[in-house]
């Protein structure tokens, strides 16, 4: 317990550094990083057209679907690792909800900070993809942590048998 109390909170602000770093990169810079992803794709499935062709409307849609993912799975990472954090002071649902407030929390505050950035605006809907993500977080923290206890009450009345 004692490093879950150390490390967490190591995790959880080593993350939050990385998405505002990531935050901080001029628009052209973050496109550039997309575009690279897009591209590899493109290069291992040909069928999706041409690596090149950066301005093809498939491109550019797979380009928004690889930033939005991105978004997405950012925040799911962060709200996992602010539950791991919060867990170890509150417990039941109390938990569950702070580290859903505190990942959209931040998702505001990361897309105010994009406003100043160079290249880069707050979107309303980057915050929306973004809440989604720690929602999925909190509900995979929820679900293994109530398997978790399942499985730990069955073993100890002995009754392997229930899943």
């Amino acid at each position: 317990m004692r490093v879950k109390k150390i490390i967490a909170p190591i995790l959880l602000l080593a993350w939050m550094g990385l998405i505002f770093y990531m935050s901080s990169q001029q628009g052209g810079e973050s496109s550039s990083l997309s575009n690279k992803i897009v591209s590899k794709l493109f290069s291992l499935f040909p069928f999706l057209g041409d690596p090149d062709d950066t301005e093809a409307e498939i491109f550019l849609t797979f380009s928004l679907i690889v930033r939005k993912t991105a978004h997405f799975t950012e925040y799911l990472i962060l709200a996992v690792l602010a539950f791991f954090c919060i867990s170890s002071y509150y417990k039941h649902m109390g938990a569950y909800i702070i580290s859903w407030l505190f990942a959209t929390v931040y998702a505001i505050t990361d897309e105010f900070h994009q406003s100043f950035v160079a290249g880069r605006v707050a979107a309303a809907f980057d915050v929306r993809v973004d809440s989604a993500g720690a929602l999925l977080g909190v509900i995979l923290c929820y679900l293994v942590m109530h398997i978790g206890r399942k499985r730990k009450r069955g073993h100890a009345g002995g009754n392997t048998d229930e899943f």
